[in-house]
């Protein structure tokens, strides 16, 4: 390969930053959880992969007044709700995952346990994770002798997963509307989002102004060139 072509793909080809990894582990016996990263990406990216997960969901029950568990129960849950990956353009906000979750804990066809599950990059390029409309209801199990088997209240749930997010620039910031090419789109796309912030912000100073119109005039032409 020729030294110019080689340049050619440095220059072309979107910058990748490092990986930002976090936890999270929460509980409730009913109440909303609402779990912010301690830390933050860049939220004006070009692009984002993303890879999230919800590792164990488990539930506490009572029984004579004692609370037993916790007791996994991520196996009842759809292993399509629990996982998600990909890649989503910038700017922030970014919601990966916005469904309920539900389990049936005991196999006998009624949901013991729901909630609504909200995951996202937000406007600050910080994870969030909510769990909303939390329902803990009964589970029947065998508590052994002498009682037997015996409908028991859920008393809390758990969950604990990750998310992993890295953030790609973009390689020609003047190509707004990303067709590979910096004309008179781009620079209708500017005008069109003149005073706001996201598209158009090419300098990535959170506002569109002339400063983006003079950056898209001066990188005209062709991005790969």
């Amino acid at each position: 390969m020729k030294l110019t072509q080689l340049m050619t793909l440095t220059f072309a080809a979107p910058a990748i930053a490092g990986t930002t990894h976090w936890d999270f582990s929460e509980n409730t016996n009913g109440g909303n959880v609402h779990w912010v990263s301690p830390t933050a990406v860049d939220p004006n990216a070009y692009q984002y992969e993303y890879q999230f997960e919800i590792t164990y969901v488990a539930v506490d029950i009572i029984f004579l007044g004692q609370i037993i568990g916790p007791n996994n129960v991520t196996d009842q849950i759809d292993p399509e709700l629990l996982f998600g990956t990909g890649i989503e353009n910038g700017p922030t906000p970014i919601v990966f995952m916005n469904e309920p979750l539900e389990a049936d804990a005991d196999s006998d066809g009624d949901i013991d346990v729901a909630a609504g599950f909200f995951m996202q990059l937000n406007t600050e390029g910080r994870g969030q994770f909510d769990v909303t409309n939390v329902f803990l209801g009964d589970v029947y199990v065998d508590t052994g002798w002498p009682f037997g088997w015996q409908y028991v209240d859920i008393d809390r749930i758990y969950m604990e997963g990750y998310m992993d997010i890295t953030p790609i620039s973009n390689p020609c910031p003047a190509d707004v509307n990303g067709d590979g090419l910096v004309n008179v789109s781009d620079v209708l796309a500017v005008i069109g989002n003149w005073g706001g912030i996201g598209e158009g912000d090419v300098n990535g100073d959170n506002i569109v102004n002339v400063t983006d119109l003079l950056e898209v005039v001066s990188a005209w032409g062709n991005c790969a060139a």
